[in-house]
């Protein structure tokens, strides 16, 4: 009898452990899925790093121009309509740009997807600024412009994030071109 009373004891506690450790799981796994926790928000695209120094492994060169390297980012982390993903990549500040742009599409197929583009967006950094047909949020970190390129008919969706340090990098970049222009 001894025996079943401490059988009982033994089931009761490990009965009561795993309520606690599925009352635990659960809030752990809800936290971790939730869409609108502040981390997520604010993580740069396509899993580039803001900062990221260049790595000719990862990165495949496709100018450089002074202080700066344009590349082509190789990622799988991409949508779907990626026509081309490329990003700046600052000697010093490391990369500071991105830039996707969509497939050539129709200027009706291009605004439909711009609409999409700022419904997401504003979704995950808040209301935009516009100007033009631009649309601009901040978020921690970046900044992200949206619009849609129009070249001679050809009509593109693009979408820039510019990095921390990117206001450093970039007039390093233009004290460059000027001195070239002055040759």
């Amino acid at each position: 009898m001894a025996g079943s009373n401490r059988t009982v004891k033994v089931i009761g506690s490990l009965v009561t452990n795993m309520r606690v450790l599925s009352a635990s799981l659960i809030l752990l796994l809800s936290f971790l899925s939730s869409p609108a926790s502040a981390a997520e928000k604010h993580i740069p695209p396509y899993g580039a790093v803001f900062g990221q120094i260049y790595d000719v492994m990862e990165h495949e060169t496709l100018k450089r121009r002074g202080n700066v390297r344009s590349v082509k980012l190789r990622t799988a982390d991409r949508p779907d309509d990626t026509e081309e993903l490329r990003a700046e990549i600052c000697d010093k500040h490391g990369l500071q740009f991105i830039t996707w742009r969509s497939y050539i599409r129709s200027l009706s197929a291009a605004t439909a997807r711009h609409l999409e583009i700022t419904k997401e967006f504003t979704a995950q950094y808040g209301k935009p600024k516009r100007r033009g047909g631009s649309a601009f949020w901040t978020a921690k970190g970046f900044i992200v412009v949206a619009k849609i390129r129009s070249k001679d008919n050809i009509h593109q969706n693009q979408i820039r994030y510019f990095g921390p340090k990117n206001e450093p990098c970039f007039e390093k970049l233009m004290t460059h071109q000027r001195k070239q222009l002055e040759k």
